[in-house]
């Protein structure tokens, strides 16, 4: 059973998903008016995807989806919003996403999307521009056992990196990365960095 947090400050549009998602046989746990509310809520009962608006007042959208991934490796976020530029797009993907579709879009693919993120699969909807960096950052599909973010930072210590040079290419802080890296470390079984980088090339 997949867990969804519905983060929208229009409580007409939140509704809305609300129903679509019940209706497509998925169970929405709570609801949310802003960035704050999102991580409180997150942080009392972690869901397995949220969905995230952008444009609110207080804790905007893509700090909420920082904060969320980081403190939530496995809660993916799906952003739903207004917002169809490059640059916003990119925000989201580096501060975690696992998903973007436009509010104009056809409810099938908000649903298609939520989907994707629960298993760990990067989502675009349609018209949504594609920031290749951001992408790439992100790895093709995210390694067995480890959630979206984990693996973009595993796929990253495979290329070499090291911590402050990802935390520069995702656009995270020194301390979240090396927690990260901690995590990617227990998860793949690897006693030091060296061993990671070579069991996600083998992996790949």
């Amino acid at each position: 059973m997949t867990r969804l947090v519905v983060v929208d400050d229009h409580p007409v549009f939140r509704r809305g998903l609300v129903s679509l998602l019940t209706a497509s046989g998925l169970t929405v746990v709570a609801e949310a008016a802003t960035g704050d509310e999102a991580v409180q809520v997150c942080a009392t009962d972690p869901p397995d995807v949220v969905l995230m608006d952008l444009g609110m007042p207080g804790l905007g959208g893509i700090a909420a989806t920082e904060r969320i991934v980081a403190a939530h490796p496995r809660t993916a976020v799906v952003v739903v919003t207004l917002f169809d530029d490059e640059s916003s797009v990119r925000a989201a993907l580096d501060a975690g996403a696992s998903g973007y579709v436009v509010k104009e879009a056809d409810p099938d693919q908000i649903v298609a999307a939520v989907r994707a993120a629960a298993m760990g699969a990067l989502w675009l909807g349609t018209g949504v521009p594609r920031p290749l960096a951001a992408i790439d950052a992100r790895g093709p599909e995210p390694l067995p056992g480890l959630s979206p973010r984990e693996g973009a930072v595993a796929e990253l210590l495979g290329r070499g990196l090291t911590n402050a040079a990802i935390a520069a290419r995702l656009g995270l802080s020194g301390k979240t990365v090396a927690n990260y890296v901690s995590t990617v470390l227990t998860r793949l079984g690897a006693a030091d960095r060296a061993e990671a980088a070579r069991i996600v090339r083998e992996r790949r």
